[in-house]
């Protein structure tokens, strides 16, 4: 189950009608941080794995949690409001 902090940052990123999630390793931090990619522009939310392993296990609980969430219009999905 992905946390409080995860859930906050990908609710601040708009709401898409395609999804493509990636990680790249960072050198600066030393971490793979995480590419999400909303109809064709790239956000990079903010969240860091130590490896890609980590990343694969929460992958589709994000990926989940992006379709699904609720936007603070009511999250009725038919908008895409963010």
């Amino acid at each position: 189950m992905i946390d409080d902090v995860t859930r906050s940052l990908l609710d601040s990123l708009p709401r898409g009608g395609s999804y493509d999630l990636s990680v790249a390793h960072d050198p600066a931090s030393d971490m793979h941080a995480l590419t999400i990619v909303i109809d064709g522009q790239a956000f990079q939310p903010g969240i860091g794995y130590e490896s890609s392993d980590d990343f694969e296990f929460d992958r589709d609980q994000i990926a989940n949690y992006l379709v699904t969430r609720k936007q603070k219009c009511g999250g009725c999905g038919s908008c895409s409001c963010g």
